[in-house]
C-alpha cells in the first residue's frame, strides 16, 4: 500500500496532538507543510473530531482529567496540620473574646456616663435658660404695666381736662335755664315744659361728649395696650429663639467635647487591650514552640511523601494515556487507510491547504468508527 504511506504519517504526526489535553507535556514538533503532486486525488480528515468520537475516547478524556487532577494537588500543597496551631489559636479566641467582652463593657459604661454627664449639662443649661426667659418675662410684664399704667394716667388726665372744658362749655347755658326756671318763673305749663326740655337735652348732650371721650380715651389705652403687648411678646419670641439657638449650639459643643473625650479614653482601652491580646499570644507561642516544630518537621515529611507518590501517579497515568492515544490513532490510521484505499484516494491528509481542494471524508470516518 505505498499510496497510504504519506496518510499514516500524517496522522501519526497530528492525531497524538490532538488527542492531549491543553497543558500536557508535549514535545514541540515541526509542522512540515505537505506537497502534493498536482493530478493527485486528495481527501481531507478532522483527526481530532475521529479521535473524539473513538469509543475509548471517554476512557482518554477520564485520564486526562485524573492527570489535571494530579497537576492541582501537586502545584498546591495541603496546608499545615491544625493540631498545635489550633489548640494554640482555640486558646487565643477564647482569650480574645474575653478581653473584648470586657472592652464593650467598659466602652458602654463609658458611653453611658457620657450620655449621663451630657444630660445634666443640658438640663443645667435649661435651667438657666429658662430662669433668665423668666426674668426677661418679668421685666417686659413689670415694663407693659408701669407703661400702661402711665398713658392711662395721661389719658385720664387728658379725660379729667376735657370734661371740665365741657362743664364749663355747658355751665352758663344750663345755669341760665335753672336760674329761669327757679326765680323768673315760666308763664305756663307749656313753657315750662320746653324749658325742661332743653335742660335735659343740655344734659344729656354734655354727658355724651364726656362719654363719647371716656370710650375714645379706653380704645386708645386698650390699642395702646395691645401694641405693647405685641412687643413685648415679640422681644420674648425672639429670646426664646436666641436661647433655643445658643441651647442647641452649647449642647452641640458639649457633646463634640465629650465624644472627643470618648475616643481619647477609648483609644487608650483599645491600646491596653490589645497590649495584653499579644502579652497573652507571646506567653502562648513561647509555650507551644517544641511543639509547633515537631508538628513542621511531620508536616514537611509528609509533604516529601505525599510529592513523590502524586509524582508516581502521574507518571503511571501518563504512560497509560500515551498507550491509550497510540491504540485510537492506531484504529483511526487504519480506518482512514482503507477507506482512502477503497475510495481511490491519493493522499489523505488531515487538514486543508490553501492551494488545494480536497474532499472532506471526515463523516465517512466517523461512520466505519460507530460500525
Amino acid at each position: 500500500m505505498p499510496r497510504l504511506l504519506p496518510v499514516l504519517v500524517l496522522l501519526a504526526a497530528l492525531g497524538a496532538a490532538g488527542c492531549r489535553p491543553p497543558g500536557a507535556a508535549v514535545r514541540p514538533q515541526p509542522k512540515p507543510t505537505p506537497t502534493v503532486r498536482p493530478g493527485l486525488r486528495v481527501g481531507v480528515v478532522d483527526v481530532d473530531r475521529v479521535a473524539r468520537a473513538h469509543p475509548r475516547w471517554p476512557e482518554l478524556d477520564a485520564l486526562n482529567r485524573k492527570l489535571a487532577d494530579l497537576e492541582v494537588q501537586l502545584a498546591v500543597p495541603p496546608q499545615a496540620p491544625p493540631l498545635v496551631a489550633d489548640r494554640l489559636e482555640s486558646q487565643l479566641r477564647a482569650q480574645a473574646k474575653q478581653l473584648e467582652a470586657e472592652f464593650q463593657a467598659e466602652m458602654a459604661s463609658l458611653r453611658e456616663r457620657q450620655e449621663a454627664a451630657l444630660e445634666r449639662y443640658a438640663a443645667s443649661l435649661q435651667g438657666e435658660q429658662t430662669a433668665k426667659l423668666d426674668r426677661l418675662r418679668a421685666q417686659a410684664e413689670a415694663e407693659l404695666k408701669q407703661a400702661v399704667e402711665a398713658r392711662a394716667a395721661e389719658l385720664r388726665a387728658e379725660l379729667r381736662r376735657y370734661e371740665a372744658e365741657v362743664l364749663d362749655e355747658y355751665r352758663f347755658p344750663i345755669a341760665n335755664l335753672r336760674l329761669k326756671a327757679a326765680v323768673i318763673g315760666v308763664a305756663s305749663e307749656e313753657e315750662l315744659r320746653q324749658l325742661t326740655g332743653e335742660l335735659e337735652r343740655l344734659l344729656n348732650e354734655r354727658d355724651a361728649k364726656v362719654r363719647a371721650r371716656a370710650e375714645l380715651v379706653e380704645v386708645i389705652l386698650r390699642d395702646f395696650e395691645k401694641a405693647r403687648v405685641a412687643e413685648a411678646n415679640g422681644r420674648l419670641a425672639r429670646a426664646q429663639r436666641e436661647a433655643e439657638r445658643e441651647f442647641a449650639r452649647l449642647v452641640a459643643a458639649k457633646r463634640q467635647e465629650l465624644e472627643a473625650e470618648t475616643r481619647r479614653l477609648l483609644a487608650a482601652r483599645r491600646r491596653a487591650f490589645e497590649a495584653r491580646l499579644e502579652a497573652f499570644r507571646r506567653r502562648l507561642l513561647s509555650l507551644g514552640e517544641s511543639q509547633l516544630a515537631a508538628a513542621q518537621s511531620r508536616y514537611a515529611e509528609g509533604l516529601r511523601e505525599r510529592e513523590q507518590q502524586l509524582l508516581a501517579e502521574r507518571q503511571a497515568l501518563t504512560e497509560q494515556r500515551a498507550r491509550l492515544e497510540d491504540v485510537i490513532l492506531s484504529d483511526v490510521k487504519i480506518e482512514v487507510a482503507a477507506l482512502a484505499a477503497a475510495r481511490g484516494f491519493d493522499v489523505v491528509l488531515t487538514r486543508y491547504l490553501s492551494n488545494l481542494t480536497g474532499e472532506d471524508l471526515t463523516a465517512a470516518v466517523l461512520g466505519r468508527l460507530k460500525r
